[in-house]
């Protein structure tokens, strides 16, 4: 061969060479990316050319390509319902209230209302029961007062500081203030002259007197007594009047302790017990 047709020849193979190794720039990436792509071949980066004298390498230079990519939108907050679709929204159930507490008054009871006193010592707890088919529910307390210094005792003596156990009628009210809204029996405001008559050996004993005494006892109790008696109410026990057996036995304003032998309970559970009541009503003490 001519050294004219071997320049020719030469010239041919290495412009084959350089459209091979441009042909990965003309492949597009995805969109959304931004990266630099080099511009050779990934499996050949050079061209090798071989004559019968000598071995000529041509490297085609890479060349790199900025692509650059517009972010992808932020998703939109998506709807829980599809459109043109109503939403519903499912409603709470409704709150179920708790069953009331049953009241374990005494058996043998059938009063409509019960003040059930449950003694520990001088301390007591008291609840209002109402009657409910055959049993009792509470609609009131439970309070915690107090009964007799010397606790309860089912053989009360007058002056033992005890209170008398047993179930009792709930009578007539009073007090230094006016009647709160008991609506049993009466309401008598007192004053210096009213007493109630604790001598075993009056004929009045158990009773509601007016001073001057004039021979008719010799011992009575003031009802003007505060704070113990701004509201009070009579326990109807022994109304028999038997003599000894005890009397002025009240339901009356709390003073933080034991009493001389009544039931008490905090002026406002005391006011909301008087309210609670009505004709029929009774008190269970135990």
């Amino acid at each position: 061969m001519s050294s004219r047709g071997y320049a020719v020849r030469v010239a041919a193979v290495a412009g084959i060479g350089s459209v091979v190794a441009l042909a990965g720039c003309g492949g597009g990436e995805p969109s959304g990316s931004a990266r630099t792509v080099p511009a050779t071949s990934p499996t050949s980066a050079s061209a090798t050319v071989t004559t019968p004298s000598a071995t000529r390498t041509t490297t085609a230079r890479p060349s790199t390509t900025t692509v650059r990519s517009t972010p992808p939108p932020k998703p939109s907050r998506a709807s829980p319902t599809a459109p043109g679709t109503r939403r519903t929204t499912r409603a709470p159930a409704p709150a179920q209230s708790a069953p009331a507490a049953r009241c374990r008054v005494p058996s043998g009871v059938t009063a409509p209302q019960v003040v059930l006193v449950d003694s520990s010592g001088a301390g007591a707890t008291v609840r209002a029961c109402r009657r409910s088919g055959s049993g009792y529910t509470t609609e009131l307390g439970p309070y915690y007062g107090h009964v007799g210094r010397n606790g309860v005792s089912a053989s009360k003596r007058e002056g033992d500081l005890r209170t008398p156990a047993g179930v009792f009628p709930l009578r007539e009210g009073f007090g230094a203030y006016p009647n709160p809204g008991l609506r049993v029996g009466s309401w008598r405001q007192v004053d210096a002259q009213d007493v109630w008559v604790d001598d075993p050996a009056s004929s009045l004993y158990n009773t509601h007197q007016r001073t001057p005494a004039n021979g008719r006892w010799s011992s009575a109790e003031k009802l003007l007594n505060q704070p113990a008696y701004n509201y009070a109410q009579v326990i109807g026990y022994n109304e028999a009047r038997t003599p000894g057996k005890g009397s002025a036995i009240f339901l009356h304003v709390d003073k933080g302790a034991g009493t001389a032998g009544c039931v008490s309970l905090p002026t406002g559970p005391l006011l909301a017990v008087l309210r609670w009541e009505r004709a029929g009503a009774v008190i269970a003490i135990r």
